[in-house]
């Protein structure tokens, strides 16, 4: 049994996934799984799915969870008894194991533990696996307002974040075109994300495309500058110099990877290639 929040809320039992098919159904559900083994009130599910609660509020999310209630009973008696009603709420119980965000988590950690002792079809191997368990843009369809929807936010960018840890070490492993595939488009907005661009730029160098690893500077500096008002950081410029002068010892350097994989802001510890990044 999997419950899911990283696709649309629901639950997988005898690889069958079933998920409420109402959208506030679904923002409820979704709310109790973020905190799962918790009393969430009555109060914090109607801000979950409204941004301004109607008086009836109370009432309807007592219908709502009536709802939910049947949709698990349909499935499994063991499942509706998972979600109690307490003194002025609910809460919703799940087992160790049983949730594909947790599970995400712990592949994603592994993958990393990988690509730190330079294991990295270790790393490739445990980042798809995380991947694979996440829907394009987690909580499109799901009716959230307020401190869910911020949920949903958060989730939306630790995708990104699993995706370019992944390309990391796509790239390491010597895959960089499968790597590109997984990163923002180059007149994508999400391209001012610095470390897409630097991994797309290391990619297409190591590919022997120096014009295109320039091209994505060129275009992650236009898009900071659009967004933001701002350049590039130091660290994506040194990676741009650096491909300027074909320094191979640096943008084809494993220790750079997996720096790229680790920080936000790479800084590869090696004494070499922190003099060369300084």
């Amino acid at each position: 049994m999997m419950f899911r929040l990283l696709r649309s809320p629901g639950v997988t039992v005898d690889n069958v996934f079933h998920f409420p098919r109402e959208g506030r159904v679904q923002g409820i559900f979704a709310a109790l799984l973020f905190r799962r083994g918790q009393n969430v009130s009555s109060t914090s599910l109607a801000a979950a799915i409204w941004s301004d609660p109607p008086v009836s509020a109370d009432a309807n999310v007592r219908t709502y969870i009536a709802k939910l209630r049947r949709f698990l009973a349909d499935i499994s008696p063991e499942l509706h008894e998972r979600l109690a009603t307490v003194h002025g709420g609910y809460r919703f119980d799940i087992l160790d194991g049983e949730l594909d965000l947790a599970r995400s988590n712990e592949l994603w950690n592994e993958g990393r533990r990988a690509m730190s002792r330079s294991d990295f079809r270790g790393a490739v191997e445990a980042l798809q696996s995380a991947s694979a368990l996440w829907a394009e843009t987690p909580g499109q369809d799901v009716a959230a307002q307020g401190w869910l929807d911020h949920r949903f936010a958060m989730l939306r960018e630790q995708r990104f974040a699993l995706a370019e840890d992944l390309a990391a070490a796509r790239i390491a492993s010597g895959d960089g075109l499968s790597a590109i595939a997984g990163l923002p488009e180059i007149d994508d907005p999400n391209l001012a994300r610095e470390k897409s661009a630097a991994l797309m730029l290391v990619a297409c160098y190591r590919a022997g495309n120096l014009p295109a690893a320039l091209r994505i500077f060129a275009a992650a500096r236009a898009t900071l500058r659009r967004e933001f008002g701002v350049d590039p950081g130091s660290w994506l410029q040194t990676l741009h110099h650096a491909a300027l002068r074909r320094d191979d010892a640096l943008l084809f350097s494993d220790q750079l990877l997996v720096s790229l994989s680790r920080d936000a802001e790479p800084r590869p510890q090696h004494s070499n290639l922190t003099a060369r990044m300084a």
